[in-house]
């Protein structure tokens, strides 16, 4: 029964003005006719049947109540029709989302609130309900203390995932084919008060407790927490003054506490990908920090992203991860559809890291400061890129430093490789595998870097939104005296069909790189390769796989390399 006015028939766009606009806003679906509750809503039983008799076997493509809506039975709504837009407080026995768009406020759910895997979309404000269980669902639901379940996979807020479903409930409400709840034996048994977890099962946040009270029992120096699905710093961590490990990586804990500074003797400290947008002032009093990862992290203070400055008072510090801290892609690369990352500026005090020795930056647009320019520590720098965001220029502070013997540059779209790489003269390998397409000046010539013994060229790029790689840097390369060479990695130019065949004569001056010992030519489809390979003299491991090369060719290499390793998959 009703305790609302008479439902109207409207327009969707009737409707929408009704309520101010709230109904584009909410929804991303079409919904031409809508019927509209206004005012508080009260049925008896399950909603759709209690519906039906306001609709008398019309369709419509979503409901709306402007005030409450208190329903005695379920809101299931599976099929991609009627949607549901309820301006007041909903109370219901269950909230279940299919194929269909739900957008409520505030409620209170008996039992559960469950997203089916399906094209729909289930928002709410904060509802109070004992369960939230996700089948790979577009969910938006605030449910404090609420039991979350991932019966698809193993999201880091859950407190059970799918792997854990059959160890975790009793086997009345799971399926014994294929481990997954049943959502009507589960609602059964949570109607009649029956238990639906065995007993001694845990929560991830019930577990990692117990993990925490044994090791602050056993004064234990090392604690791993990856993926514990943590919502906050365990605050029993800082009980354990003796720690010199923490890593709490994969757990969306949002922010480190003051007092963080108390862990006096922590060495290294890993919090990557956990949803910190700063770091305490106090981080500087970890005085014996070596090894401080932060890759995954946005940090700073809104549109600009930072390290704060007490990160370059770790005087002891010698390895950095500051990978895929930048900001989400820009259009900023000088070719459409590549997406550049913004930047992360590193503060004045970064100079003082005179003891760090590498640094991963790996998608991420670091600005040094001129604090940084000359740190003699450094040894191994990678800023490396993947899908999603790009370098389009080489920091010239990298070129600075002068002990450095490990830079990776792959997968980046660099415009130039500046001629300031050859004051590195202590590199010893080299990548720049897939960061040449936009290249339209000569390279540098790697000749000159005279301790140089590792360099990867790779042909493959990330995107093909920008020109090949052209097989003119094959030659420029393969002109270059690399006398210390001594591993090559020249593999997958064959994978981009815009390019034409690679021949035995674009590798023409390999055979002059007498010191190679290791050769990747991988993925390169070639049909042949040049009589100068055969005459290499120190070659220990060769990569010919997924190439085309005929039988005598193979046996004519082998038999020029008795001793080698060489590998011809295809």
């Amino acid at each position: 029964m009703s305790t609302s006015a008479t439902p109207e028939h409207l327009s969707h766009d009737d409707a929408d003005a009704r309520l101010a606009g709230a109904l584009s806003a909410a929804f991303e679906a079409d919904c031409d006719d809508v019927l509209l509750f206004d005012g508080d809503l009260t049925l008896d039983g399950d909603f759709l049947d209690a519906v039906d008799e306001f609709l008398a076997g019309d369709a419509v493509d979503l409901i709306v109540v402007t005030g409450d809506l208190t329903v005695s039975g379920r809101i299931a709504l599976y099929e991609d029709r009627p949607g549901l837009y309820v301006g007041g407080r909903t109370r219901a026995e269950t909230l279940e989302g299919g194929a269909a768009e739900i957008h409520l406020h505030d409620g209170a759910f008996t039992h559960l609130v469950y997203g089916e895997y399906r094209d729909g979309a289930l928002r709410t404000g904060t509802v109070d309900t004992p369960w939230v269980i996700d089948f790979d669902h577009e969910m938006v639901v605030d449910a404090p203390g609420a039991c979350w379940v991932d019966a698809y996979g193993d999201a880091e807020h859950a407190d059970f995932d799918r792997q854990g479903i059959v160890d975790a409930f009793v086997p009345e409400v799971v399926d014994p084919e294929d481990g997954e709840l049943r959502l009507e034996e589960l609602l059964d048994r949570l109607r009649d008060g029956l238990p639906v977890l065995r007993p001694g099962a845990r929560t991830a946040t019930e577990a990692v407790g117990e993990h925490v009270s044994r090791a602050l029992a056993d004064r234990s120096e090392h604690l791993d927490l990856t993926g514990h699905k943590l919502r906050e710093f365990p605050v029993e961590v800082l009980r354990m003054p003796w720690l010199r490990t923490l890593i709490l990586d994969g757990n969306p804990i949002g922010e480190l506490p003051a007092e963080l500074g108390t862990l006096a003797r922590l060495e290294y400290l890993s919090v990557c990908h956990c949803g910190l947008t700063a770091l305490p002032e106090s981080i500087s009093d970890l005085a014996g920090l070596r090894v401080l990862r932060l890759a995954g992290n946005k940090i700073g203070d809104g549109a600009v992203l930072t390290l704060p400055e007490a990160v370059g008072r770790l005087a002891e510090l010698r390895e950095l991860d500051i990978s895929g801290m930048s900001g989400g892609p820009v259009r900023a690369t000088p070719w459409r559809g590549v997406p550049g990352v913004a930047p992360l500026i590193l503060p004045d005090t970064f100079g003082g890291l005179v003891g760090l020795r590498r640094l991963t930056a790996d998608q991420t647009n670091v600005v040094f400061p001129e604090s940084a320019h000359g740190l003699t520590g450094l040894e191994e720098v990678s800023m490396a890129s993947t899908m999603g965001g790009y370098l389009t220029v080489l920091p010239e502070a990298v070129t600075t430093f002068p002990n450095l013997r490990r830079l990776d540059l792959s997968g980046n779209f660099f415009t130039a490789v500046p001629d300031s790489l050859l004051r590195l003269t202590r590199l010893e390998e080299l990548d720049l595998s897939g960061s040449l397409s936009l290249v339209t000046v000569p390279l540098p010539d790697l000749g000159r870097l005279p301790a140089l013994r590792v360099l990867g060229f790779s042909g493959h790029t990330h995107d093909r939104g920008v020109p090949e790689l052209a097989y003119t840097f094959l030659r420029q390369l393969f002109d270059m005296a690399l006398a210390t060479l001594e591993e090559l990695r020249v593999d997958r130019w064959g994978t981009d069909d815009r390019r034409g065949q690679l021949t035995p004569g674009h590798l023409a001056g390999i055979g002059t790189f007498r010191r190679l010992r290791t050769v990747d030519l991988s993925f390169n489809r070639l049909e042949d390769l040049p009589a100068e390979f055969d005459t290499l003299p120190e070659l220990a491991d060769v990569d010919l796989r997924y190439n085309r090369l005929p039988p005598a060719v193979r046996e004519r290499v082998a038999a020029a390399h008795p001793a080698a390793r060489i590998d011809v998959q295809s």
